[in-house]
């Protein structure tokens, strides 16, 4: 790996380091900045996604176990290929709030 690219990977996992922290916080204007930031060209994309996917996958790892992350991604794919081939996606959003 060049230089370059090492510097490209570091700015890529610092975008996406503060996108999840942000999140964490609700700094919505925060997250859009980084977003911009982040989708100025494709290889900037690329990057932070990859990072996003990175940290993602080792905050899961460590907080579930291996298995156990994998069966969650997995789920969250299958229940989101199945809503966006619904013909009503909404009425699975509009469902009443459960009282606690």
């Amino acid at each position: 790996m060049s230089t370059a690219e090492r510097r490209l990977a570091a700015r890529a996992n610092q975008r996406a380091a503060a996108f999840i922290r942000f999140h964490l916080l609700d700094d919505h204007e925060a997250m859009h900045y980084v977003l911009a930031d982040a989708g100025a060209d494709d290889v900037s994309r690329l990057g932070f996604t990859t990072a996003l996917a990175s940290i993602a996958a080792s905050i899961a790892t460590a907080s579930v176990g291996r298995e156990a992350a994998l069966a969650y991604l997995k789920a969250i794919a299958e229940t989101s290929a199945a809503l966006s081939d619904a013909e009503d996606i909404d009425r699975y959003f509009d469902r009443p709030q459960d009282p606690d």
